[in-house]
């Protein structure tokens, strides 16, 4: 078996936080872009887990994830795990080196709070609509993703 270039692999979850037909995004202090918030799973944690507790360090919003099908099942003997509303490959380029994210990024909905600056993730915070985040600094994948959530949500809503 070859073996392949030695490039970290990560599993990641971010969270599309709408509200009132905008999403919440943060300027990732390392990246200088803007992005949706979220971060690598830890060990033994779910990537829903991830997503609710990455929002929660990045921007002080407790939310709840929404399920992408809109259909829930109920089992006796076995749990479900809300879907990602997609799951990205990306590669990501750090000052340390190419890193290959699997990012599980879920729809979600603000349960409590209001969004502040975590300094220590991000340089800046808000609230933006689909035709403000085609006027960010951003990635294609993110802006797309985004804007296809807002309206995922805003469906579910009517």
């Amino acid at each position: 078996m070859e073996v392949q270039n030695a490039v970290k692999r990560c599993i990641t979850a971010s969270a599309v936080v709408v509200e009132n037909g905008k999403a919440l995004l943060i300027k990732h202090k390392k990246l200088g872009m803007w992005l949706t918030p979220g971060g690598h799973v830890e060990p033994g944690e779910f990537p829903s887990e991830a997503a609710v507790r990455e929002t929660k360090e990045e921007t002080g919003i407790d939310i709840s994830l929404v399920n992408r099908q809109g259909i829930e099942f109920h089992f006796k003997d076995a749990h479900t795990e809300t879907l990602p509303f997609v799951i990205v490959y990306e590669e990501v380029q750090y000052a340390t080196g190419m890193h290959i994210h699997f990012d599980n990024i879920y729809l979600a909905r603000v349960r409590d709070g209001t969004a502040k600056l975590n300094a220590l993730e991000s340089t800046d915070i808000g609230w933006f609509s689909k035709e403000e985040i085609d006027k960010l600094g951003t990635y294609p994948n993110v802006a797309e993703s985004v804007k296809a959530a807002i309206d995922a949500i805003e469906t579910k809503r009517q």
